[in-house]
């Protein structure tokens, strides 16, 4: 999936704080659930698709559907948060991935399941060796603005990305690039990178590797066009009459910490068969702030559901429950450049004091333990997990409590660190329960940092001011690499500094082989590394979970999470 963090769980990754839409529950059974339920574990597999969306054929349900605002052309989303921005080239979350998704289009795009499909491009092919792309251009597509789309405006948009002097947090996806390092090193001219307009409406890409997955990235903002001129003022990210885009929406407008509204783009080259004319994002941190909004009528699709009414989502609401594989994962990330966590044993010793089926069991969202990198989900891998991981309790606690003492530590010279965490339910709950283990098993002194979302990011970025930093992942693309790649020793998204040459050597040789099992068996092998060497404590693997309302109709769970607005429809 796109790369990413999120605030509040669940899809890694950033976005300003902002103001939730406050709304009190109403009276009658919801305050009920959420006053007096108790937490309560899953008892559906994680990774089943629990409940379809109701069939046409069901009806609407009672809530509130027929608020003054409702109109049958406007789909209201749930969106999580508040975007950072919509460059395409500076998004770094699914806040604003969520968007962008419906006001760019890429040489390809995701279709309903999340799977790539022609976008702005008809069609193309791929040379047997799996290195050059060559696209041909619709010749109807076109700029909001009326401007035609050419082909150099994808080779301006890449160029952006990865040529001197970019910000682009999310530019390493393109690394696969001919001359992408020497480009990126200022050794090679811009002009050099593998990407190159042919004509008007021919885009062919050279890769210095194989990538079996290069359609998927190509999908992502990081793959956008780019119009220089209309482009290199921020606010043309922002205000809607500056504004342009190649999407089937365009910006209507932007009330930051409410909502985000898109119209449909006329000029789109398929806007005859995109049926919903307003789109709504709204910027819900609260997911019981949310769910208030879906059952009374004026929110379609939510960002997520609320752990502490899922059981009785389930119950109440089964044909509007969707709960499908998640691509994403939960962990903590070590300092590993500074004392106490630089110390491997004492990593591991805190890795181990962590009971995961316990704390999937407290959260009750259906998230599965995570015992490695790599999720379950992702196709045609099988991941390692950690040796030690079906031991009884007590063997590894008491393993925890040897590698503890074997780092230097003990009840009478207790470890002092401290976890630091962004502000949301979640987060809360999730580390008062590990520090809670910590000092139950080794006896650690733990003291818990608690940040508003723009500190957090900010202090992210200053690795001297945290010790152990909770954080979140969500996939680009339905690979191993898309986790593995995080922390390689050049990665920006590499959070604690993980450095190890072996990790590096074997990802460089997957990604040269062609052989599709080959390549499997030596991420295997990366990821065995990296799991030995504790620069994380895997937590869980998310699960995609959202309510959608009858009314919509075309929704389709995949692991990916992508539900284009132009893939939609409303009955």
């Amino acid at each position: 999936m796109l790369p990413g963090f999120q605030p509040n769980a669940p899809k890694t990754t950033s976005s300003r704080p902002v103001t939730a839409l406050s709304l009190e529950p109403s009276p009658g059974r919801f305050c009920e659930m959420i006053v007096g339920m108790a937490v309560r574990p899953s008892t559906i597999p994680a990774f089943i698709v629990v409940a379809a969306i109701l069939l046409a054929s069901c009806g609407e349900s009672n809530d509130a559907d027929s608020a003054d605002w409702r109109r049958a052309d406007v789909l209201k989303r749930g969106n999580g948060g508040e975007p950072e921005t919509l460059d395409p080239a500076l998004a770094e979350d699914i806040h604003a991935f969520n968007v962008l998704m419906d006001l760019f289009q890429g040489l390809v795009t995701f279709d309903a399941s999340g799977s790539p499909v022609p976008g702005s491009a008809a069609t193309w092919v791929v040379s047997n060796e799996g290195l050059r792309w060559t696209f041909d251009l619709r010749k109807d597509a076109r700029w909001s603005n009326g401007e035609p789309l050419v082909a150099q405006h994808f080779v301006d948009g890449i160029r952006h990305v990865v040529g001197p002097g970019s910000r682009s947090p999310s530019a390493f996806l393109l690394e696969a690039l001919e001359n992408y390092g020497g480009v990126m090193n200022g050794e090679v001219p811009l002009s050099d990178l593998g990407v190159y307009a042919l004509d008007d409406f021919t885009v062919r890409i050279e890769l210095a590797r194989p990538v079996p997955y290069f359609a998927s990235i190509l999908a992502m903002p990081v793959a956008y066009p780019r119009l220089t001129d209309k482009h290199s003022n921020p606010a043309s990210f922002r205000d809607s009459a500056k504004f342009v885009g190649n999407g089937a929406y365009v910006l209507d407008e932007w009330q930051v910490g409410s909502f985000i509204r898109l119209k449909r783009n006329d000029l789109f080259h398929s806007a005859a068969d995109v049926s919903i004319d307003t789109v709504e994002y709204l910027a819900i941190e609260n997911p019981l702030s949310e769910y208030n909004l879906y059952r009374t009528g004026e929110l379609d699709i939510t960002a997520t559901i609320d752990s502490t009414i899922l059981a009785d989502v389930r119950a109440e609401r089964p044909y509007e429950l969707s709960i499908s594989p998640g691509l994403g994962i939960y962990y903590l990330a070590f300092d590993l450049t500074e004392a106490p966590t630089n110390d491997r044993e004492l990593r591991k010793a805190l890795s181990m004091a962590v009971d995961r089926n316990k704390l999937s069991q407290l959260l009750g969202r259906g998230e599965v333990a995570a015992f490695n990198l790599v999720p379950p989900g992702v196709s045609g891998y099988e991941p390692v997990e950690y040796d030690w991981k079906d031991l009884t309790t007590d063997k590894r606690e008491n393993a925890s409590r040897y590698a503890y003492n074997a780092a230097g530590y003990s009840q009478d010279y207790p470890l002092k660190v401290t976890l630091t965490y962004d502000a949301g339910d979640v987060h809360e709950k999730i580390a008062l329960a590990v520090s809670s283990m910590w000092r139950e098993v080794l006896g650690a002194d733990v003291s818990l940092q608690k940040l508003e979302w723009k500190i957090f990011l900010a202090t992210r970025e200053q690795r001297f001011e945290w010790e152990i930093m909770r954080f979140s992942w969500f996939g680009d693309f339905d690979d191993p690499t898309t986790f593995t790649g995080l922390f390689r020793s050049n990665s920006l998204q590499n959070l604690p500094g993980y450095r190890n040459s072996q990790f590096d050597q074997l990802l460089d040789s997957a990604d040269e082989h062609g052989n599709q099992a080959d390549r499997k068996r030596l991420l295997s092998e990366a990821e065995r590394v990296f799991l030995d060497d504790y620069p994380i404590i895997p937590l869980y693997f998310y699960v995609n979970k959202h309510l959608v309302k009858p009314r919509v109709q075309g929704y389709m769970p995949n692991v990916m999470d992508r539900h284009p607005s132009q893939t939609l429809r409303l009955k």
